[in-house]
């Protein structure tokens, strides 16, 4: 009897030992941030000068009216951004290059193109729609496929295997839940212009969500 009481003492002793080691492994385990966070905006120029489009609906833009997108990393999260435009044709616009997060996050608000610069919608007229995602993992085959398309523009059957793609991560990622996330944020950015500093204030949409963001923004172009 008084073997087996203390064999079944060791057992005790060594279960309880093995739960506290896991336990302390447990919390010296990295912790990494699964949410995404960041800001967007695409800014119109008005008679208030550039100010950011409506999404509660469906925005309506001039063909010529100058526009310029706002983009910012709260975290380090993966953020790209296309073009499907009223003539069928996607343009990768965010990150410019390949190979962009190699070597971490970038830091601080961007306006894409930069400075005062900006872009327009040329005819013929149409619905314009901007598929934004964020991503906490970076999406490797994502990249991958832009980076083809963009050695192989006009090829329709690589447009259509990275719209594809595009489209079923959105879809996969609800986009209804994406919408929950967005709250609007007053912000202020600062910005060289030849040899000063100019500062622009707008409403940006502040975004704060886990794992995955994915939004199609449609622009009703005129």
């Amino acid at each position: 009897m008084t073997l087996i009481n203390s064999f079944f003492s060791r057992c005790v002793i060594l279960a309880v030992s093995a739960g506290l080691l896991f336990s302390l492994l447990a919390c010296a385990a990295p912790v990494h941030a699964d949410d995404v966070e960041l800001r967007w905006a695409i800014l119109a120029d008005s008679t208030e000068g550039m100010r950011p489009l409506d999404f509660s609906g469906s925005p309506i833009v001039f063909s010529g009216t100058a526009l310029q997108l706002y983009i910012e990393h709260l975290n380090n999260c993966h953020i790209y951004l296309y073009l499907l435009d009223s003539s069928n044709e996607l343009t990768p616009i965010y990150p410019a290059e390949s190979g962009y997060y190699d070597y971490g996050f970038p830091r601080g608000p961007k306006l894409v193109p930069p400075g005062d610069q900006s872009f327009t919608f040329v005819p013929p007229a149409g619905t314009e729609t901007m598929l934004l995602i964020a991503s906490v993992e970076r999406l490797f085959q994502l990249e991958e496929l832009t980076s083809i398309y963009q050695k192989n523009p006009g090829w329709p059957e690589q447009q259509k295997l990275l719209l594809d793609m595009i489209d079923e991560l959105i879809e996969n990622g609800d986009e209804n839940k994406s919408k929950k996330s967005e709250k609007q944020k007053e912000v202020t950015i600062k910005f060289r212009l030849g040899g000063g500093i100019e500062q622009r204030t707008f409403v940006a949409t502040h975004v704060d969500t886990k794992e995955f963001y994915g939004r199609k923004l449609l622009i009703d172009h005129r």
